[in-house]
């Protein structure tokens, strides 16, 4: 579902967690979806990683795998990446205990 950026605040979060299983990225706001725009990703050590809407919740992607010192870029997309259900925080789940950073952009419809 597009959406006109101008009515929403862009905002940012740091990715910085290392805690196998779930990690909060966004913390949930009630009754809002939160709508990734950009997103860059950095890995320590070689692992999978896959965004959840919710602790432990729906997937929105796959499970990735990510080499040591390597990552990945979703560059600014306006119509967004991925998006949580509402009330639902961004959750990202990590295969083992290893440093994920980076960082993401986002907007609260």
């Amino acid at each position: 579902m597009p959406y006109a950026l101008d009515s929403y605040v862009i905002k940012r979060a740091v990715i910085d967690n290392a805690t196998s299983g779930d990690n909060t990225l966004v913390a949930a706001v009630p009754g809002k979806k939160i709508v990734v725009l950009s997103l860059t990703l950095i890995s320590a050590g070689t692992m999978t990683v896959r965004f959840e809407s919710g602790a432990s919740g729906t997937a929105l992607t796959g499970q990735m795998s990510v080499l040591a010192a390597t990552g990945f870029h979703w560059g600014f997309n306006p119509i967004g990446h991925i998006e949580t259900a509402a009330g639902q925080l961004l959750n990202l789940e990590l295969s083992a205990a290893t440093s994920a950073d980076g960082c993401l952009s986002y907007i609260e419809v």
